[in-house]
């Protein structure tokens, strides 16, 4: 096991790249076929490249991938922090999608001082450029024209970039139109101090800060003509000039190794926490049988008062009696006086039956005839026969 590693690190040592960069600048490796002994055939995707810390994961929070389709290649590019440790080893593994021939290799990145780093800085947002344009020499060098022959004259000898990220990463919205440029974030810095040109030109954008984003066709400043003629589309509304106090030198200034915080560590099964799930439990029970007993008291509450107004306002008991008498006038049936001496209802006994208001019930619909009201034998001698309503058929409904 031992010698494996001493054999890995001998032959990593032996065939690694070696790439120097300095603090408080960008730098840039190029991933293409010829780092790993390939051709280009002329395939956009023909070759994938995967880069990392060596044995570990991913890289660095500092180090940025990304593949150019304009380039065809990829690129490694980020600004190295102030570290204990100067050398950053790389691993770089390359596929063939062609015959799935994949290689490895080694970059060491070693950190150096600059010697003359950046005091002041210039941030800007363009819009109409990707963060692998900025890579393209003549491109970049027309940017830093533009400062160093018109608006910071001082700054000829020593303007780098000193930051650079893609808009999309720090929260900017991706374009509608795929093939729309995503924009980046870009700081140019010098030990120069500010033109006047360009105290101007802050004070004319600082009523833009208040808007979080220009539109892309906003002309609205006395340079614009500048960076138009140069490509470059810049969102005025994130111009800002950085003073010594918050510049690239000053944060390259952070003490202690924090290379550490960089690298992914494995999760140890002790150190995973214990959750305890009684009180989650109890609750998932309990509160369900309280909210089920507030609700059954609630409806047999509510039910009790109901069954008692119905029983106590019972309409069947006022509606009885009418709907009787009126049965019994249709009838032509008269009623003793037995029976009216024992009703209960003393207008009953005094009602006339013949004052009583005439059946608007049609008898033509629905009518069957009324049966002859039934009567003992002992009292055939009191029946009148001349009476008219013995005789003929009283209908009702």
């Amino acid at each position: 096991m031992y010698l494996h590693l001493i054999f890995l690190i001998f032959v990593t040592q032996a065939f690694a790249e070696e790439e120097n960069v300095l603090l408080t600048e960008v730098f840039t490796i190029t991933l293409d076929p010829l780092l790993f002994n390939w051709t280009y055939e002329g395939e956009p995707h023909q070759y994938v490249y995967q880069a990392s810390l060596l044995d570990f994961p991913d890289l660095p929070a500092w180090i940025k991938y990304v593949f150019s389709e304009k380039h065809k290649k990829g690129f490694l590019y980020g600004v190295p922090p102030n570290r204990n440790m100067p050398k950053i080893p790389l691993q770089v593994v390359a596929l063939n999608t062609r015959n799935y021939e994949t290689r490895i290799r080694y970059i060491n990145i070693h950190i150096s001082e600059k010697l003359n780093p950046a005091k002041f800085e210039v941030m800007m947002k363009i819009d109409n450029v990707n963060v692998d344009d900025i890579f393209d020499v003549e491109r970049m060098e027309s940017l830093r024209d533009i400062f160093r022959k018109h608006l910071w004259k001082d700054s000829e000898n020593d303007l780098y970039i000193t930051y650079l990220e893609s808009a999309i990463e720090l929260g900017a919205r991706k374009p509608l139109d795929p093939d729309q440029e995503e924009g980046i974030v870009l700081r140019l810095g010098s030990q120069s101090p500010f033109s006047t040109n360009l105290k101007d030109l802050e004070d004319e954008v600082k009523p833009l800060w208040k808007v979080p984003s220009c539109p892309r066709n906003f002309k609205k400043t006395t340079v614009e003509r500048y960076f138009r003629d140069a490509g470059f589309t810049l969102d005025w509304c994130a111009f800002r000039l950085i003073d010594p106090n918050n510049s690239a030198m000053h944060h390259s200034g952070v003490k202690g190794n924090a290379l550490s915080k960089d690298k992914w560590e494995t999760i140890t099964k002790d150190s995973v926490p214990i959750r305890n799930y009684s009180v989650d439990v109890t609750w998932s029970l309990v509160l369900p049988i309280v909210l089920l007993v507030i609700l059954t008291f609630l409806l047999s509450f509510i039910l009790c008062f109901y069954h008692n107004g119905v029983y106590k306002d019972d309409p069947t008991e006022q509606i009885d009696t009418p709907i009787l008498n009126q049965h019994a006038i249709l009838s032509g049936y008269k009623p003793s006086s037995n029976l009216v001496k024992l009703s209960p209802d003393p207008a009953l006994g005094s009602r006339s039956h013949t004052s009583s208001p005439s059946s608007t019930i049609n008898r033509g619909v629905h009518c069957r005839p009324n049966p002859p009201p039934y009567m003992r034998p002992r009292f055939k001698a009191e029946i009148n026969n001349d009476d008219p309503n013995l005789n003929e058929k009283n209908w009702y409904c």
